[in-house]
């Protein structure tokens, strides 16, 4: 076991020490169609148990895709943007979402996303937008509750529990692919790092309780990452401290005391 590996099973024992419990949940990203990717993901998650929210590209969907989850009726479906499609100016970081758009259009290709994902998804669809690139524009965010969203799922720790009123934040931390570069060893290493980072700061109190979200992209793994998240699954799932939840059992880590509505167990359908 290597250091980084070590320093995760001890902040997690500390976690049990102190007789508390570590949630995560597992978010993976781009799904459209079946692939020997998608199928090595597939196993995984049957292999470990742990539950799996796809987060699926709407515009982008392939019969293929629908098959496949149908005989999954346990993994959750998440609407992905719409057709990830980059609408930011050159000197902005990508985002389908962004300021300079027009918000009725973004809230137009919202809706007709989340119409094409209750068709094909149905009740398995949860009611948490994840925006293509992790960002949207802040102005988005208030609109949302209106079209049945009831969370929002970006990347890093929340600032606190809601959005907007009624929109809570579902937020993944640990992703271990090197998007900048071509060393996903380093990357994973830092995911670890920062792992402990997180979870040392909420046992200490410094940051606010959520759970934990392991982000993957099934298309963009190399074998450095699936091993990594092979083992990242087991050293965790296996550890006392920690409970794997689904991503409807998620929305409500971290809403005790937080001002405003329970968001909703599945999207409301159109």
């Amino acid at each position: 076991m290597t250091t980084a590996w070590r320093d995760l099973v001890g902040e997690l024992d500390l976690w049990a020490s102190a007789g508390r419990t570590a949630c995560f949940w597992w978010r993976d990203d781009d799904a459209v169609a079946t692939t020997p990717a998608l199928d090595r993901l597939l196993a995984l998650h049957r292999r470990s148990g742990v539950p799996l929210a796809l987060a699926i590209i709407p515009a982008r969907i392939e019969d293929s895709l629908i098959a496949s989850l149908h005989r999954q009726p346990n993994i959750a479906a998440l609407q992905h943007g719409y057709a990830h499609h980059n609408h930011a100016t050159p000197a902005e970081k990508k985002s389908e979402f962004p300021a300079g758009r027009p918000l009725a259009h973004r809230l137009a290709d919202m809706r007709a996303g989340q119409v094409l994902m209750h068709q094909h998804f149905g009740d398995r669809l949860l009611p948490v937008f994840v925006p293509p690139w992790n960002r949207l524009a802040p102005d988005c965010l208030p609109e949302m509750t209106a079209l049945g969203y009831g969370a929002v799922s970006a990347f890093q720790a929340r600032s606190g529990y809601w959005a907007a009123p009624g929109l809570a934040w579902l937020n993944t931390h640990i992703d271990p692919i090197d998007w900048h570069g071509a060393d996903n060893h380093a990357a994973a290493r830092r995911s670890l790092a920062a792992v402990c980072a997180h979870l040392s700061a909420m046992r200490e109190k410094k940051q606010a309780l959520e759970p934990l979200g392991l982000l993957t992209h099934h298309l963009r793994h190399d074998e450095t990452i699936w091993a990594f998240t092979a083992e990242f699954l087991t050293t965790t799932l296996h550890h006392p401290a920690v409970r794997w939840l689904d991503a409807r059992a998620a929305l409500h880590v971290g809403a005790a005391g937080a001002t405003g509505p329970a968001p909703p167990a599945v999207m409301p359908a159109s």
